[in-house]
């Protein structure tokens, strides 16, 4: 008698990754929508709180107070930069001339050209999220790397990712490097050279006007007596009121960036292959909760995974956004309470890259992540 041969199972196949529009589907067209009355009181309410600390850091009668508020208008510069960062996204009004107007405005106090930012942050970062060689955001270098480069680059690297040293990397590898003087390749790539040399002059007069204004004050201000009185002396009022929220405002910025997309869950990948839209804008971009306080002044721009799925959902619709996404793909997307003590296991876990086997390295080469397992199944077909 014959039997009849079973048939071999077929090779089970891994289920198809989220597409565009299938991901951004998870937030209706309502949740996202664009409001003039709304994207107009982020901006004044923004602004309004910086020139309220900028006029602290001159004008109070104690120093401890003038150095608080150069502290706090360090935090609204960065509130304030959101909201710009929102309109070059043509997110923050429905009206795109009205959003580039106010994001121009809105990047001064941070000394930003709105074109290189526009370039740097929209075309590349939000482009190639997490893609080595593409996205120079907080890009881990590998071990062979690292152990190639001159010792005062190691040492360099080390501080970047340490808690003092984060404004550092903002200060010399973004601001300085990519937005006020980008290479001649960039300024090729961006193709508006006028328009660069347009915002680089606005930013410089900006920089002079605030010089002139703090020198004028310093002018006419008679010195206070005691040990408690106020800095009235250009340098003094320079230091408080200019240098010292701009160096804070570079701090804030590399601490939000690199929570943004550095976590032991999170991969960074040198493969095209391995790279998408989901892997870099879901899976690598982490919503990391803060206190209500840092909730506002950072103007939810930590809820970061719906910024990553659709940028121009407005800064004031991004908790909806994210909740929506979180309802939809929670083993997908990273989220973390924020504590000092998560920052410092950041910071210690996710100092090198082993791009081979997708998990994070110290800078001695020791594994602190397993690699990844989605990854790892893409490899292995």
């Amino acid at each position: 008698m014959l039997v009849a041969e079973t048939p071999a199972a077929a090779p089970a196949t891994a289920p198809a990754r989220p597409t565009v529009p299938e991901v951004r589907g998870q937030v209706s067209p309502e949740v996202r929508r664009c409001s003039l009355l709304r994207g107009l009181q982020s901006f004044f309410v923004a602004g309004s709180l910086y020139g309220l600390t900028l006029w602290g850091a001159l004008a109070l009668p104690w120093w401890p107070l003038q150095i608080v508020c150069g502290l706090l208008n360090g935090l609204f510069i960065a509130m304030i930069f959101v909201v710009g960062h929102d309109a070059c996204h043509g997110g923050l009004t429905p009206y795109q001339s009205l959003n580039q107007l106010l994001g121009r405005i809105a990047l001064l106090p941070s000394l930003t050209p709105y074109i290189t930012w526009e370039f740097a942050h929209n075309r590349i970062h939000h482009s190639y999220t997490n893609w080595r060689g593409k996205d120079y955001a907080w890009a881990p270098f590998s071990k062979d790397e690292y152990d190639r480069l001159p010792a005062w680059r190691r040492f360099l690297e080390r501080h970047y990712r340490s808690l003092t040293g984060l404004g550092s990397y903002y200060l010399i590898e973004y601001w300085w490097k990519h937005l006020m003087l980008p290479g001649q390749a960039e300024r090729q790539e961006m193709k508006r050279t006028k328009t660069y040399l347009l915002d680089a002059l606005l930013v410089t007069a900006f920089a002079a006007a605030e010089i002139a204004l703090v020198l004028y004050w310093a002018g006419v201000q008679t010195p206070r007596e005691g040990w408690l009185g106020a800095f009235t002396s250009p340098g003094a009022l320079i230091a408080v009121a200019l240098v010292l929220p701009f160096l804070f405002w570079n701090w804030f910025m590399s601490f939000a960036i690199f929570q943004h997309h550095n976590h032991p869950r999170v991969a960074w990948f040198l493969d095209r292959a391995e790279w998408d839209f989901f892997a870099g804008q879901v899976e690598s971009t982490v919503h990391v909760i803060m206190p209500w306080y840092l909730e506002f002044v950072t103007a939810h721009i930590m809820q970061h995974t719906a910024h990553h799925v659709d940028p121009k959902i407005p800064l004031y619709r991004l908790t909806q956004s994210q909740q929506c996404l979180e309802s939809a793909y929670p083993k997908d997307i990273v989220v973390e309470r924020w504590t000092f003590t998560t920052l410092g296991r950041t910071l210690a876990y996710c100092q090198l890259y082993d791009y081979e086997n997708h998990r994070w390295l110290t800078f001695r080469g020791r594994p602190t992540s397993e690699p990844n397992p989605v990854l790892r199944a893409l490899r292995e077909g």
